[in-house]
Formats: C-alpha cells, sequence, structure tokens
C-alpha cells in the first residue's frame, strides 16, 4: 500500500487561484472531472463559493496570496505539478476608474505565487490565463503570438506586466512558465461582458447595442476554454511561450445579439445606439489558434450551443 507522501507524488495535483470566480470555478470543475486532484485557493470564504470541497479529489483554501509563506506552506502540503493563475481583477472599465487598484490585483497575487514557488523549490509549473487584452487593436488578422503587444487599457498593461513576471521568473530563476492569452468567453454564470448584458436587456424589453454593430470579437464557451487550458497543461512545454485561446472565428456584435434574440423567442432586429464606443474596447478580435491546435485542442461547443446554455441559464436567474 502506498504510504501518504508516495501518494502525493503519484498523483496530478494542480493549484487553482481564483477558483471562485467564473473561469477559475469551470477550470476546477472541468480539471476535476478529468482526474486531477484540485487545489482551491480563493480570497473569498467557501461558504461563498461553489468550488468548495465535494469530495476526495478536491479542497478549497481561503487565501488572498498576499502571504508568502502561506503560500509556501499551500505548495508544501499538496506539491501541485501545476498552477493556473486566475486570481486577480477581470473589468477594463474599472481598471479605468481605479488603475492602481487593477494593478494591486493583477501583480502582487501573482508576485506570491511565483516568490513562493522560487523559494519552496517545488517544481510547479505556472500557467497564467492571459488576455488578448495585450494585443490593444491587432494591426493584422487573425492575431497571432508574434502580434505587437500595444494595450489600450490600463488591464491590459497590467496583464502584460503579469506576463513580464513570467518572463522575469522563467528567466532568472528557471521557473516553467506558460501565458495563454484567452480572448472572449461566454457561458453560464458569467454576469457582464456581451452576451450577458444583451439579454438582460432583451428581457426588459431594451433592443439596443452600442456603436456600430460591427465591432467583433472572437467567442468561445467556457468549457472550451477549460478543455483548452487542459490541452495545454498537458501537452505545451512551459518554456515561457504564449498560446492564443479562442474560436479563430470572428463575430460581429450585432450577429451576436440577433442569435441571442432568436434563442429568447424575440422576433425584432437590434437598435444601434451610435454612442462614443467603451475606452479600451478594441474594434476588431480574431484568433489565430494554430499553436493551440498543433497541442491537440479542438472546440466541442459551437457558437449557437453556447448561446443556446447561456440564454437558458439567464433566463432562470433573472
Amino acid at each position: 500500500m502506498l504510504s501518504r507522501s508516495n501518494k502525493m507524488q503519484s498523483r496530478r495535483s494542480i493549484l487553482i487561484t481564483g477558483a471562485a470566480g467564473f473561469l477559475g470555478g469551470h477550470a476546477a470543475e472541468y480539471f476535476r472531472n478529468a482526474g486531477w486532484e484540485v487545489v482551491c485557493v480563493d480570497r473569498k470564504n467557501p461558504t461563498e463559493s461553489k468550488q468548495a470541497p465535494g469530495d476526495e479529489s478536491s479542497c478549497y483554501l481561503q487565501n488572498d496570496l498576499t502571504s508568502v509563506e502561506s503560500v509556501i506552506a499551500v505548495l508544501d502540503r499538496h506539491r501541485p505539478k501545476v498552477c493556473i493563475h486566475f486570481a486577480g481583477a477581470a473589468s477594463v472599465l474599472a481598471s479605468f476608474e481605479d488603475p492602481l487598484a487593477d494593478f494591486t490585483a493583477q501583480t502582487l497575487p501573482l508576485m506570491g505565487i511565483l516568490e513562493a514557488i522560487r523559494l519552496s523549490g517545488i517544481q510547479t509549473r505556472v500557467l497564467l490565463p492571459s488576455s488578448a487584452a495585450v494585443y490593444g487593436n491587432p494591426e493584422a488578422f487573425p492575431v497571432s503570438e508574434q502580434e505587437r503587444i500595444k494595450p489600450i487599457s490600463p488591464y491590459g498593461f497590467h496583464k502584460y506586466h503579469q506576463e513580464m513576471l513570467l518572463s522575469q521568473y522563467q528567466s532568472l530563476y528557471g521557473l516553467d512558465v506558460c501565458r495563454a492569452r484567452i480572448f472572449s468567453t461566454f457561458g453560464p454564470g458569467l454576469t457582464r461582458l456581451a452576451v450577458w448584458d444583451i439579454a438582460r436587456r432583451a428581457l426588459k424589453g431594451d433592443y439596443s447595442i452600442y456603436g456600430s454593430g460591427e465591432q467583433t470579437r472572437d467567442y468561445l464557451f467556457v468549457t472550451d476554454v477549460a478543455s483548452a487550458l487542459l490541452c495545454i497543461v498537458e501537452k505545451a512545454s512551459f518554456s515561457g511561450e504564449a498560446i492564443n485561446v479562442g474560436s479563430g472565428e470572428e463575430t460581429p456584435i450585432i450577429k451576436l445579439a440577433e442569435k441571442i434574440y432568436s434563442e429568447l423567442g424575440i422576433d425584432v432586429k437590434p437598435r444601434l445606439q451610435h454612442k462614443q464606443e467603451i475606452t479600451g474596447n478594441p474594434m476588431r478580435w480574431r484568433a489565430d489558434v494554430s499553436r493551440l491546435c498543433a497541442l491537440g485542442f479542438e472546440r466541442e461547443v459551437s457558437l449557437d450551443a453556447g448561446i443556446r446554455s447561456t440564454v437558458e441559464w439567464i433566463k432562470a436567474n433573472s
């Protein structure tokens, strides 16, 4: 029979920070279903999170990552093979209103994770879910990982700061790191951004969308985002590379609204409100996902199917 220490070394353990959030929560569930032992970390109390421990394959720890010593203790106890660091701010608009708070929320928790791994000597790989916001308004499409970094929001700049921290710890201390630049995601549980906003307004009889309607995004359903991260964890080299996470398809916002209205059973055309674009939002996004697909990733949920599932959840929770 294996001793406790041998069991810890033989199992696949993953540390997911920000596990009470939208992406972190879905990723934790996806990795758990894929056979990983998931260590969930979030500043929220377990009673406030859907990721509180429910079986032997997971545990939930309340930790804001500000104490390097406490993070080292978590690493020493669970010996995770990988850490996916979701914890941090997640609003472009809020980053304009309080850039200092956004910078602090983006960089300090990650610094704590990286420093804890360095000091502990435990060989935990770090996957950073970064953002396509680092590209700003891209100059070429589809957007490859070689596209010039040119953020147009504090949020985008601070995501790039996160990436630079990864490069620092890889170059100077030999940590194994990888960056997943996520484009636009959606799904049940996300109570902000386009799909949520458009559906909620339509349910109240407001059929307006802002801008020209031609702004585009590259949408990937949340379970496919989690699947992409699993593919990266299991097959990427973690040599500092960046990997786009998206569908490779470009959808105009007016077409997205029409699909949402169709799922709501609303036979109305979206009404364009030609207001000034929200600062920090790019005009177009379409990811070059060749690196991700080369790792074996295959999208499972179409945009239509994802919208259908998400709209059903929004109707049930409105």
